[in-house]
């Protein structure tokens, strides 16, 4: 991509990383000579105050990483190729379905991410840290509970107080995490003290205000987002843990471990040459390292988005707050200004093909122009891990309109062929709460 403008926060393996209240904090001028548990008041030093941020900015790129690709295969941005070990998923995840109980791992990364900027916000209150500390601590833990409010079905919201051991509540629905994120959003305002660090907390506030349903306080954050603004969440090659996923998931390193076969943006690059949703395929590699189930050799080709191991991922941009905006003109009734603003998001790209700028969208009705809003979001945020939760929100809200999802139990398996992995379990929109939380907390249900 492009779009250059905007903050990147630069992670490294020597990040401080505070799981659980126990740390190791590298502090220039201490002479640590047993690497045991660090009283929590040294995290507040000048020294440590970085790392400890930096060791929750790191859990929530893990899962960001990790999570963005299984979005991407559950909500059929990637056709899954088979492979089931390393940087594959089970062959019910391939299939679109999430079990209950499952991915406890992502689970416990967005709990840490969470609960370390939480540590941070209390600590660098206690010692009137400096602004742009507390900025980071709290942006960052919004962050952590936007992406748990997208990405998971329910909330388990514990204190917010890191002292406190309460455990957690249980609450049916997003909606807790995203009032938490809109709260820590608004407090990092509080303390920016640059345009691009207020452009960063009111675009991920209005993301959290649009899924809240809150199309008028979503419209007035994403309008003072300058187009070209992007904010990233930094991947690195120095410890697997950290790479961009999606990457290396089929660089063939030596994973080819998904397609973009059968997906919408097979066709449509090939017909748009849209440079948001470039693939490649390579005669030298006609298949994937795997086979899938009910299908056989999946024939490969790869997604080019991303094109290294240090691919950095939006979190904001410009772009979604245009789309943000349109979405609110679609909720009001005006799908004529909807669309103005959906084809200038569109129209400003060059295709790779013809060297022109793509052609606008044309609609005649509220609900083409629904179509079209559905779809430039599935172009413009493809392999962002944002799509679940789309068509999460406007089923939930009935939203008019077509999706462009595609319908693999016919499309990739011969139609009235044989029963397929696509037909035998319900397509999923969101993770559970995994085993480990429902079985050590005894506010949340057990598994029905």
């Amino acid at each position: 991509m492009n779009e250059k403008r905007g903050r990147r926060i630069r992670i490294h393996s020597t990040t401080v990383i505070l799981v659980a209240g126990i740390a190791a904090v590298a502090a220039s001028g201490c002479e640590v000579t047993n690497p045991g548990p660090i009283q929590d008041e040294f995290l507040a030093q000048p020294a440590s105050q970085q790392g400890l941020i930096n060791g929750g900015v790191r859990r929530l790129a893990e899962l960001v990483s990790y999570g963005t690709y299984t979005n991407a295969i559950v909500g059929r941005e990637l056709f899954p190729g088979g492979q089931t070990g390393f940087m594959g998923h089970d062959p019910i995840t391939q299939a679109g379905h999430i079990l209950p109980g499952s991915f406890g791992g992502f689970w416990n990364d967005g709990v840490q991410a969470r609960f370390i900027t939480e540590t941070a916000i209390k600590r660098f209150t206690e010692v009137d840290a400096p602004a742009n500390m507390l900025y980071q601590a709290y942006l960052w833990n919004a962050f952590a509970y936007r992406t748990m409010g997208e990405w998971w079905c329910d909330a388990v919201l514990g204190p917010t107080d890191p002292d406190d051991t309460t455990p957690g509540t249980y609450e049916q629905g997003s909606q807790g995490n995203f009032n938490r994120a809109i709260d820590s959003f608004t407090a990092a305002l509080g303390f920016a003290s640059t345009p691009d660090e207020t452009h960063a907390a009111r675009g991920g506030r209005a993301a959290a205000h649009a899924w809240m349903g809150d199309w008028s306080a979503a419209a007035s954050d994403a309008a003072t987002i300058p187009d070209d603004f992007v904010f990233w969440i930094n991947y690195d090659d120095e410890t697997q843990a950290y790479y961009n996923t999606l990457f290396e998931a089929n660089a063939r390193q030596p994973a080819g471990s998904y397609s973009v076969i059968y997906t919408f943006f097979d066709g449509y690059y090939t017909e748009t040459g849209d440079p948001r949703t470039p693939w490649f395929d390579d005669a030298n590699i006609p298949y994937a390292t795997a086979s899938l189930d009910t299908y056989g050799q999946v024939e490969w080709k790869n997604q080019a988005k991303y094109s290294s191991r240090n691919d950095d991922q939006r979190l904001v941009s410009g772009w979604e707050m245009r789309l943000v905006e349109a979405e609110a003109q679609l909720n009001s009734g005006n799908w004529q200004a909807a669309m103005t603003l959906i084809n200038k998001v569109r129209t400003r790209n060059i295709s790779d093909t013809t060297g022109e700028p793509l052609a606008p969208w044309v609609a005649m009705s509220l609900e083409e122009a629904w179509t079209f809003l559905k779809r430039e979001r599935y172009i413009e945020l493809w392999l962002e891990g944002r799509r679940l939760t789309d068509e999460r929100r406007w089923a939930a809200n009935n939203t008019p309109g077509a999706l462009d999802t595609p319908d693999w139990e016919n499309t990739a398996f011969a139609p009235g062929s044989r029963t397929n992995m696509f037909t035998r379990q319900p397509r999923s929109f969101c993770l559970d709460i995994p085993t480990s939380e429902r079985d050590r907390n005894p506010n949340v249900p057990p598994i029905s």
